[in-house]
């Protein structure tokens, strides 16, 4: 891989190359320490985060002052060179246990492309929780994407308390609930491995401030993972003024609270010109499909709108969750009163499953799901029927 010019968070972003290898760069510091991995790519059509990390290592040529190491990786390498989010399913739906399996004793041969991408990334990434493990060193996540609409960054995370302090150092508004509706995401096989996680989204596929945000989540990250000091390094400053500014107006917490989910029979088509954290009303036009109008179904704020021919996701609507909330939450849960919830009127321990619980939405029928998230849990399937499935996050604390 050719060098890197060198970059600073307010210079136009490189060229991203189309890569061969899957590291883009490695940084060793000078004592040990935690390690930061960043993936970029892993939806081959938003090459921001590979941006991002080329722009990071043409300015950490060295590991002065560094605690730790910081490694760099192309999530989709065939992907990214065809500018196609995936070319034969979609690479970050794929991190279920069963499949992770699956793959891994599958002959080579016989892996699809996106099967031999995920069993080159799964070895990279297995390495590193080994290494950080023997060492007795903790291991963080940052995983790089962008959207096909535009607007502002956020981030996307499983909601543990060291997910959720990892992510508010980043300074961009948090989303709550999305791997609810979304399965098979890394994040959330890291996050259930024992690894601290956060998504970031550094805004549109092709806009160049997009690698810019992405550069800035990294060094913000590494000051967050404790490979940096705080105030060492001018660009983590500078990264933190950056995104506090560009996120001043919006709310520091949503909740997901519906999902537009999509088939490509429907048809569906965006309308024009909504961006991510727009408001929208009950009733108010978004889009249209082979049906007919597309209709918010309620108050809040757009989240992703897809304006791209590949993805299962039309939209999402997300409304402000209060910094109260996450506080009681975080209290709630040092408490471990999780232990008491099946006295909730509708409320069953599961029979078979170990740690779950079964909601009787007939009898529980006002913000049950609400009062198991403040308890650190998440729903477990599509949440459709008379039952929700209801299970405790692992590493919670």
């Amino acid at each position: 891989m050719s060098a890197a010019p060198t970059a600073t968070l307010d210079s136009p972003p490189p060229t991203v190359a189309r890569h061969d290898e899957r590291r883009v760069g490695r940084v060793v510091g000078e004592r040990p320490g935690p390690t930061l991995l960043v993936v970029g790519s892993l939806h081959g059509n938003e090459p921001a985060g590979v941006g991002g990390l080329e722009r990071l290592f043409a300015t950490l040529t060295d590991g002065s002052g560094m605690r730790g190491e910081i490694v760099g990786l192309i999530g989709n390498v065939a992907a990214l060179a065809a500018g196609r989010r995936y070319l034969t399913e979609d690479l970050n739906r794929m991190w279920r246990r069963d499949r992770v399996r699956a793959v891994r004793d599958l002959a080579a041969e016989r892996r699809s492309a996106e099967e031999r991408e995920m069993a080159a990334l799964d070895a990279e990434i297995g390495r590193a929780v080994r290494d950080a493990r023997a060492a007795g060193q903790p291991l963080y996540l940052l995983d790089l994407h962008t959207t096909s609409g535009g607007g502002p960054a956020f981030c996307v995370l499983e909601d543990t308390l060291p997910n959720r302090r990892f992510a508010y150092a980043l300074e961009a508004p948090l989303v709550l609930g999305l791997e609810e509706e979304v399965s098979g995401t890394l994040t959330h096989w890291l996050a259930d491995e024992g690894v601290v996680t956060v998504g970031f989204e550094a805004g549109q596929h092709q806009e160049p401030v997009a690698p810019e945000r992405a550069e800035a989540a990294i060094w913000l990250a590494m000051e967050a993972a404790g490979l940096l000091e705080r105030g060492a390094r001018g660009e983590v400053m500078e990264a933190r003024r950056r995104l506090i500014v560009e996120h001043r107006a919006l709310p520091r917490v949503v909740e997901v609270r519906y999902r537009h989910a999509i088939v490509p029979e429907d048809g569906f088509r965006m309308r024009p010109g909504h961006r991510t954290f727009d408001r929208v009303a009950a009733g108010q036009v978004l889009a249209d499909d082979r049906a007919g109008e597309v209709r918010s179904p309620r108050d809040g704020r757009l989240l992703m709108p897809l304006y791209q021919e590949q993805g299962d996701d039309g939209f999402f609507v997300v409304r402000p969750v209060a910094p109260a909330w996450l506080k009681i939450s975080a209290i709630l849960r040092r408490l471990r009163l999780e232990r008491a919830v099946h006295l909730l009127p509708g409320v069953s321990r599961h029979p078979e499953h170990e740690g779950g619980f079964l909601v009787d939405r007939r009898v529980a029928r006002f913000g049950a799901r609400q009062i198991f998230h403040l308890l650190g849990f998440r729903r477990r399937g599509a949440g459709g029927g008379r039952y929700l499935l209801m299970t405790r996050r692992k590493f919670d604390v």
